[in-house]
């Protein structure tokens, strides 16, 4: 009985043995098993992070570059501000320029003291003695004739520009002859040839004509300017050197001439007086400007 009893018991040890080491195997198989659970936990809590992290960068980054591309476009405004007040001062000096050159180049006033003397139509010599004519004078501007000089004043006063009524052939020097010349001429009604106009006339409103009174009338070369230009519209205030014969019909003949201008009287100025009228020849074209 007893030999029996010991290999049950032998096999019974064995068994449990055998179970004990069954048991301590499946946990080493559960432990392996579990055992990357906490690292693959790990690194599921690192991804997160990691997002969180990249995220929170780019996050940062674009405020940065939004603020950058402000920054460069007030940048970039401000350049242009400054390239744009820098063009339109560029054009306000070259509009300026221009301006001051058209005002340089244009008359001053819309009208013109046109005028016929001896002086410019006579080759006076250099030393000419202007004591032996009334109709001409010398002074630190040289040789001037008695109606140039009346333009002249005209001219300061109005805020004009002069223009000289100039013949094709002279005149003779010696005032005599001179004299005599524009009696045949008168009595031929013969018209001077006359140069080019230095001035275009019809761009004028107001003319100023000025003249030496000639045997009562308008030197012949006085009608060949009138012949050549339609005065129509313009106003034509009339002034005559004389030595005693005033205006005589020098005024009518010219509203004749010009029916379809305005032609006023100036003033008839003594040819050995001229110098003391200056002040009432400045003072009538102030009191009678347009």
């Amino acid at each position: 009985m007893k030999k029996r009893l010991l290999p049950m018991s032998i096999l019974l040890v064995s068994l449990l043995l055998g179970l004990c080491a069954c048991g301590n195997g499946n946990g080493a198989a559960a432990g392996g098993q579990d055992s990357p659970a906490p690292q693959e936990a790990t690194a599921d809590a690192q991804e997160p992070e990691t997002a969180v992290k990249e995220e929170e960068t780019i996050e940062n980054e674009e405020p940065a570059q939004g603020n950058t591309e402000q920054e460069s476009a007030v940048a970039g405004t401000d350049a242009a501000a400054v390239t744009q007040a820098a063009a339109g001062d560029t054009a306000a000096a070259a509009d300026t320029a221009s301006a001051e050159a058209a005002e340089s180049s244009a008359p001053v006033s819309n009208a013109l003291a046109v005028y016929f003397s001896r002086v410019g139509n006579t080759d006076f010599p250099a030393d000419v003695d202007a004591d032996s004519s009334a109709s001409i004078r010398v002074d630190e501007n040289g040789l001037m004739g008695n109606a140039g000089q009346i333009a002249a004043w005209i001219a300061e006063e109005a805020g004009c520009e002069t223009m000289e009524i100039l013949t094709e052939d002279a005149y003779p020097v010696n005032y005599n002859e001179t004299v005599d010349q524009a009696k045949q001429e008168q009595n031929a009604g013969f018209r001077p040839m006359l140069k080019a106009d230095e001035k275009a006339v019809e761009d004028y409103d107001t003319i100023y004509l000025v003249f030496p009174n000639w045997w009562g009338d308008l030197p012949m070369s006085v009608y060949s300017f009138l012949d050549s230009h339609d005065l129509s519209g313009k106003t034509v205030n009339v002034f005559v050197t004389h030595e005693g014969s005033s205006f005589s019909g020098t005024v009518g003949t010219i509203r004749e001439l010009e029916p379809d201008a305005e032609v006023l009287e100036g003033l008839a100025v003594q040819g050995a007086s001229v110098t003391d009228e200056e002040q009432n020849i400045r003072q009538w074209v102030i009191d009678h400007k347009n």
